[in-house]
């Protein structure tokens, strides 16, 4: 009996020094905290890995969608096909659906992205890895622990932003010597808003008499010349690269549709028309004296003829106290008997562009591809013309005595010749509603 307890005792003594096994009880112990550290450092690896996929695939995105800020639908297909070429649908699933491509405003102040905001001048971006979508990211280790997977979202916003130059006269022609002309006594003083000459010819703005030209910055592409005792201020700025583009390249007019008028013409003296929006084929044409012909608010489209005014007075409708604006198209059905458009005379001109609309800040707009169609202005005519007078392919052209009185005129023409003894340009004065001559930043993503 004696020798079972002995036996018995130097078993334990042997048990508690023994530490065979040891180990791997501690690994069990420690199963839960090294699945745990691996779910952490593997599995979260992956998840930033993909987090930093999106983000770049969501950056490219929204960077692209602001190339069609004025196309809602060409921006959503513009974004989601930077997305996918980023993270591959094969590889991640559908990571950008076009709904979550929005466009707004971005206010630089206050840092902040507003969903269908005006101006628009911003898209949001959100690419996902999500469950919704089919595609949450897969999980290793961390499923050990009761996470097979993780849902990511990342959220990118693109803006632009316009130049802080805003330029009132833009003359297009990138080849065009003497692309625009001031001579004469004439008198433009501008001092809040540019001219820019987009011709890389050496003479491309041609400056002499004694004419006054005061602009925030006078931009020509190719040189300049000023000669005589003309003053410009400031300094024509040659080979410069802040030439704007054509800010209403594309603009949609509107199509020819029957006849309203047909050779619409004025006649005689004392009398006073009003004429309505429409279709004018042959043109319209005013002569005589003392004649008014009101113009009432809407899109005039002239469908050959151009419009030709030689004395009395034309203007759209100031009565009420919303008059709307007239936006007045110069084309032809036909492809032929263009006409330009024309005051002459001691005609009076008195037209506002629209406020709001597809034509906003338009006044006048000259098919580019008419063989005529130049804006003049000549003799003793007196102008108040509001809103901007788009020429792509012409010129326009003040002459003679004739005068310009409006404080927001605009002037985006193929060329642009100011050669009278008493014009006077002052066109600062322009609210939210003018359009917007200015180059625009590349875009930037905002935090």
């Amino acid at each position: 009996m004696w020798n079972l307890v002995a036996t018995i005792r130097n078993r334990i003594r042997f048990f508690k020094r023994d530490e065979r096994g040891a180990v791997f009880i501690i690994v069990a112990l420690a199963m839960p905290v090294i699945f745990g550290a691996a779910a952490a450092s593997v599995d979260m690896g992956q998840l930033l890995y993909i987090q930093s996929e999106l983000r770049a695939a969501a950056d490219s995105a929204a960077l692209a969608a602001t190339d069609s800020l004025d196309d809602e639908d060409a921006a959503k297909t513009l974004a989601v096909q930077y997305a996918v070429a980023n993270m591959p649908v094969a590889n991640h699933g559908d990571i950008l659906d076009p709904d979550d491509v929005i466009l707004g405003n971005w206010d630089t102040d206050a840092s902040t992205f507003t969903a269908a905001g005006s101006p628009t001048n911003a898209v949001q971006v959100t690419t996902r890895r999500s469950t919704t979508n089919g595609n949450p990211v897969s999980l290793y280790f961390a499923r050990l622990i009761g996470f097979a997977s993780r849902d990511i979202e990342v959220i990118s916003v693109a803006s632009v932003s316009e130049s802080e130059d805003n330029f009132c006269i833009l003359a297009l022609d990138p080849d065009s010597a003497s692309a625009m002309t001031v001579s004469g006594t004439a008198d433009l003083s501008m001092p809040n808003c540019g001219v820019a000459v987009a011709s890389t010819d050496e003479s491309a703005l041609v400056v002499n008499g004694t004419p006054e030209l005061e602009a925030s910055e006078v931009c020509v592409a190719g040189g300049s010349s000023v000669v005589g005792t003309a003053t410009v201020d400031p300094t024509p700025t040659d080979d410069c690269s802040n030439i704007p583009p054509d800010p209403l390249s594309s603009l949609t007019p509107p199509a020819p549709d029957g006849c309203d008028e047909t050779n619409y013409r004025v006649t005689g003296s004392g009398n006073t028309v009003t004429i309505s929006p429409g279709t004018y084929c042959g043109g319209i044409t005013i002569t005589g004296s003392n004649n008014t012909i009101i113009m009432e608010p809407g899109e005039y489209v002239i469908d050959g003829g151009g419009i030709s005014v030689n004395g009395g007075t034309l203007q759209d409708d100031k009565s009420g106290t919303d008059p709307g604006g007239v936006y007045i198209y110069n084309t032809s059905s036909s492809g032929a008997d263009y006409g330009d458009i024309s005051f002459l005379g001691n005609s009076t001109i008195d037209l506002q562009a629209p406020t709001s609309g597809d034509y906003s800040g338009v006044l006048f707009h000259v098919d580019p591809d008419s063989d005529d169609g130049d804006i003049s202005v000549a003799g003793t005519a007196s102008t108040a013309l509001t809103g901007a007078l788009y020429a792509p392919s012409h010129e326009v052209s003040y002459n003679g005595t004739s005068s310009q009185a409006s404080s927001c005129i605009q002037i985006i023409a193929a060329t642009v010749s100011l050669a009278g003894t008493n014009e006077t340009f002052d066109p600062d004065d322009c609210d939210d509603s003018s359009v917007t001559i200015a180059n625009t930043t590349p875009p930037r993503l905002r935090d």
